[in-house]
């Protein structure tokens, strides 16, 4: 388990710290913009990249259309 860092900054921002290994090992590093994703299952952490852009919004496209699949393509199935 991964254990992580918050501190409490003016207004309604709360800053997570992570290890330095743990950035490193996603290819993030200090003054990266990331995108964060939040699931069911937990958070999602992806460096963004200026050459990306347009791949990180088709992503997010097709994910925004077809969530709800993907969630129960994700339970697979209870056949034995």
């Amino acid at each position: 388990m991964l254990k992580v860092k918050t501190e409490n900054t003016d207004g309604n921002v709360i800053a997570v710290m992570f290890p330095a290994e743990t950035l490193q090992s996603l290819g993030i590093s200090g003054g990266d913009e990331i995108d964060v994703t939040a699931t069911e299952d937990g958070l999602f952490l992806r460096p963004i990249s200026q050459n990306h852009s347009d791949i990180q919004r088709a992503t997010e496209k097709v994910f925004s259309r077809w969530d709800k699949v993907f969630v129960e393509l994700a339970k697979g199935t209870d056949d034995k």
